[in-house]
């Protein structure tokens, strides 16, 4: 009950993500009727190509045999001799038949489904021995469509074979007055005729079975709304995970670009190696002490630095420090709960200021 609900659910058409990896598995809308009328058609190519020289070479082959039959002895070693020569003869005459009609098959295959490499297919799937499954298959909508396709192909062919053998019956008869050495030519214009025909009716069935193969291919590669879900975190991830993981990324830009703000800072506050805070007040434009920068790791270590290069005052307060690294962002104020220790550090960083400045004479 829960497997048909699924597949009522299944009304969206397959993403292309799950086309590609379907692909990888072996998966794909391939009709073997197409298949069948391009190798048909390059046979009866090649027939009108190199069929009368063909016919030729086979009959100059039988020949030879009939009239050698008699230095046949039936020992092993000639019976060997009589067989290679037969075979090579064979060979000389039929390989580019099958040879072209190996690279149709192939080419078909290509022209449908693109190149494919996959065990996936022959992979074992213990599912396929339930007899359950495989009743559901024998019974099934594909299977029905592949016997009356069947039935249609007996039908067709066998009309198209009554008709056309009918229509070139006299014709063969007339054989009996003709010359053997006239056969081939006589025969391979009737084969052609025939196979023409044939052709016109594997067209008809391979137009049909390839229709309904892209159509049974699209329905059973469908997906629900919740498939799509799942893919999308599959490929993309979670989507709270991907917002946290921009929200960290920004983060990380920001706190990098902020070392810039070390050098204007009024102190800096410290862990004292892991991390490192800098702290800005101005009275004037502030109503609070702002985090103008703040930095772990390597960061840390770096704003260190750059506070002793323009002689900012370090703070080492670890709690503190921990504190606005932890519950503070960039360019925010100070939390209420930590304004009355920091003040004090304020107010002790300006009153070392004043003290160096008096002493130096800068402040005047």
């Amino acid at each position: 009950m829960a497997e048909n609900q699924q597949e009522q659910d299944r009304n969206e058409p397959a993403t292309p993500f799950k086309l590609k990896e379907a692909k990888k598995r072996g998966q794909v809308a391939k009709s073997m009727e197409v298949n069948s009328l391009v190798i048909l058609a390059i046979g009866l190519a090649l027939f009108v190509l190199i069929g009368a020289s063909a016919a030729q070479g086979l009959l100059h082959l039988f020949t030879k045999i009939l009239v050698s039959a008699h230095l046949f002895n039936g020992e092993e070693t000639s019976s060997l001799y009589w067989y290679r020569g037969t075979v090579r003869h064979l060979a000389s005459v039929l390989w580019p038949i099958f040879g072209a009609i190996v690279l149709a098959g192939i080419a078909a295959n290509m022209i449908q489904t693109g190149p494919i490499f996959s065990f996936f297919p022959i992979k074992p799937d213990f599912k396929r021995l339930n007899p359950v499954q495989g009743f559901k298959r024998v019974f099934s909508k594909k299977m029905l469509f592949e016997a009356l396709k069947s039935l249609i192909k007996l039908l067709l062919f066998g009309t198209v074979i009554y008709f056309t053998l009918k229509t070139l019956l006299p014709n063969i008869l007339m054989l009996l007055n003709v010359s053997p050495d006239a056969y081939p030519l006589v025969l391979t214009s009737h084969i052609y005729s025939l196979v023409g025909v044939l052709l016109i009716a594997v067209l008809f069935i391979a137009l049909l079975d390839l229709a309904y193969t892209r159509w049974d291919f699209a329905k059973r590669m469908r997906m629900s709304r919740r498939e799509l879900k799942e893919e999308v975190k599959r490929r993309e991830g979670d989507p709270l995970i991907r917002a946290k993981l921009r929200e960290l990324q920004r983060e990380a830009v920001k706190r990098a670009g902020s070392l810039k703000n070390v050098s204007s800072a009024d102190v800096l506050i410290t862990n004292p190696t892991h991390l490192s805070i800098a702290l800005k007040y101005d009275r004037e434009k502030m109503a609070a002490p702002i985090i103008s920068a703040k930095g772990a790791g390597e960061v840390a270590l770096k704003m260190r630095r750059l506070a002793h290069e323009h002689d900012i005052m370090v703070v080492e307060n670890k709690p503190l420090a921990r504190e606005l690294f932890r519950k503070s962002a960039i360019d925010d104020a100070v939390p209420n709960n930590v304004f009355p220790e920091v003040a004090k550090i304020l107010a002790w960083v300006y009153l070392k200021q004043s003290h160096k400045y008096a002493t130096t004479g800068k402040g005047s």
